[in-house]
């Protein structure tokens, strides 16, 4: 045993961010609508958000997967309004959605959307 071998030992990192699943991007809230998310001053239409990140549809492929982007998102229906600005990373694309991830959430940001998850579990939707 050499006196650098312990480099050789791959360390999993435990604190690795979760990856969005791509499940929302078959079923997706419905269809409806529930806000804009905006990159680039293009805006499209917000199908789903959770605390760990979102779904968007008539998405032109102007990002792509392993990308990261600077973005605005506003939430504006019946279970809460508000709106932020934050970093994602671009998980999944398929056809015309798009999955993304947070990469960086205030705990402000964090808890408009923990709210508007509980509002919206409490109606049933």
């Amino acid at each position: 045993m050499g006196l650098f071998d312990f480099l050789k030992i791959s360390v999993k990192d435990k604190n690795a961010p979760a990856k969005a699943s791509t499940k929302p991007l078959t079923k997706p809230n419905k269809g409806k609508s529930v806000g804009t998310a905006q990159f680039d001053s293009k805006s499209y239409p917000l199908l789903s958000i959770s605390i760990k990140g979102f779904v968007i549809t008539e998405f032109d492929d102007s990002l792509i997967a392993g990308q990261n982007a600077r973005t605005t998102i506003t939430v504006d229906d019946q279970f809460g309004r508000f709106s932020f600005t934050t970093n994602i990373g671009v998980d999944a694309v398929e056809g015309d959605k798009c999955a993304c991830t947070w990469v960086m959430l205030g705990p402000d940001e964090g808890a408009a959307i923990r709210k508007y998850v509980q509002n919206k579990k409490a109606a049933g939707k």
